[in-house]
Parts: structure tokens; sequence; C-alpha cells
């Protein structure tokens, strides 16, 4: 089957489902889905209509079930922006949600330095080999974390900033996970450039902006590497 786009048509509304569908097949758990380079998807449906010249599918009575949020699916690595700058509001909301993240004991041992500033960014951008985005982002969040104040400070920061990817993604904004921890000359290297102080770890940067590469959500769900129960078990 040439790639196919699928809609869902219920009470009178006919929805895309899925683009650029390459196989649909007929199983005991419904229709399945599958795309290039993404894991199947299966629905409880029958087809209504097939449109050879049209390439599209049309389903009626699906039921789609639950499934992760597309805006979720929506966090990809960008690494190139435009020139638009982010907002006031939208950098707050990004460190709003990045702060609402889990922290161990409610230390919440992060700290946040917002880099806006062009020669800043041009000098963050030679940390190491990865980081050439930070020039051209029109802002770079950087995440610190206090490991006096909690032995947890990597997976509390982490979480922070997962949160913070997710938050740009729904705000249709681009951003990209630099590492900068455990390098310490990567570490001393921001440092120097922004003051912090030796307390202070640097786990990464965040280049952030609106983007000029478009990258279609997915998910790299593996059934294989789910285990129940056991090692090994099964449902």
């Amino acid at each position: 089957m040439c790639e196919t786009t699928v809609y869902l048509e219920q009470d009178g509304q006919r929805e895309k489902l899925l683009d650029d569908v390459v196989r649909i097949e007929v199983g005991e758990a419904g229709l399945t889905m599958t795309k290039l380079f993404e894991p199947p998807r299966t629905v409880r449906a029958v087809v209504r209509e097939m449109d050879f010249l049209k390439h599209t599918v049309t389903l009626i009575g699906a039921e789609a079930g639950p499934a992760a949020p597309a805006w979720i699916l929506k966090r990809r690595s960008i690494r190139a922006y435009t020139d638009v700058p982010v907002t006031d509001e939208q950098i707050q909301a990004l460190l709003q949600a990045a702060m609402a993240a889990p922290s161990a004991n409610d230390v919440r041992p992060w700290a946040f330095v917002v880099v806006r500033d062009p020669a800043r960014r041009r000098v963050l951008a030679e940390t190491h080999q990865w980081s050439h985005m930070c020039a051209d982002a029109p802002v770079v969040i950087v995440v610190l974390g206090d490991p006096a104040a909690s032995d947890h400070w990597i997976e509390d920061c982490s979480a922070a900033t997962e949160n913070l990817l997710l938050a740009a993604a729904a705000l249709d904004l681009g951003t990209v996970w630099i590492a900068v921890y455990p390098q310490l000359q990567h570490e001393s290297h921001v440092r120097r450039v922004l003051r912090i102080p030796e307390r202070l770890r640097v786990l990464c940067l965040v280049p952030g902006g609106h983007p000029t590469e478009t990258k279609p959500p997915r998910t790299r769900y593996e059934e294989g590497k789910v285990h129940h129960e056991t090692w090994g078990g099964t449902k």
C-alpha cells in the first residue's frame, strides 16, 4: 500500500487519525497501522471507505484507546531556530514547568540561568563540539544543581530539564538538551562565562527558539524492553 492518510469518522465528524501509513493489517485486536520508523498502532475499528486515488482510508466506530499525549510526542531535539525572540512570558512558562518537577524530599536543588546576550551565547557555543547551536538560539537556559542540598540533585535537575523540554514542545518552541555534566572541563567553561559559584554543578544547556526544522511527532516505544512482574515475565 502507498503511504496513506487514515481518517476516523465518529458522530458525523471526520478527523485525521494518522498520516503516512504504509501498511494496514486486520487482526483480532483490530486494525494495526504501521508507519516507517515508528511502532505500529492498533485501533478497534472497521473500514468504511478506501480511496486508492487519494490514498485515504476512513474508519468508523474506532476506539483509539489511551495514547501518549500529542504534546509529549512532539518533543524532538531541535537544533536550528529563527531569530524571532522567545518572550518573557514563554520563558516564565518554561521555568514554571521545570520547577513543577518532583524532587527528593522536596528539596528542589535546582537553579537556572537564562542567557539571551548574543556574546555570552557565542561563548557558551564553544563549550564543546555539540554546543554550537547556542550561538543561534534566541535563548539558552542553563540548568544547575546543588550537590550539598541533595544527593539526588542529578535526578531532580534532570526531571526539571525534561519538564522544560516538554513545555517548550507544547508551546511550539524547539529545544535540545546539551549535556555538560560530568565533564569537569565543560562545567568549568560554563562556570567562567556565567560566574556560577563553585558549589553548583552545571547539568546541561538548553538552547531554544522558534524552530526552522520540522520533525514529526514520534515515540521510540519498544515492546521488548517492557517486562511484567519479573525480568522476562509476560502478562
